[in-house]
């Protein structure tokens, strides 16, 4: 066996007394699924909420006015 993979679940396989290698293998099988069929509700339970999400507009700055600004700024822009 060339896959890594295959030798590690045969190692595993190998490892368990031989009345119990069949069980070992349906439980085996039925977890791999089970953890499948959780990982799909959940990226799917992500995806419904990220389109349910309302993203609000940025919130921009009010513009000023110069005639807002101290004149003590306005002169300290003016000797930059």
């Amino acid at each position: 066996m060339d896959d890594p993979r295959h030798r590690e679940a045969e190692a595993l396989i190998a490892g368990q007394v031989s009345r119990q290698r069949t069980e070992y293998v349906v439980a085996s099988v039925l977890a791999s699924k089970q953890a499948e069929l959780l990982e799909w509700l959940v990226r799917q339970a992500v995806r419904d909420e990220l389109k349910s999400l309302r993203l609000s507009e940025p919130q921009t700055e009010p513009e000023v006015e110069l005639s807002e600004l101290p004149d003590s700024l306005l002169n300290a822009l003016e000797e930059l």
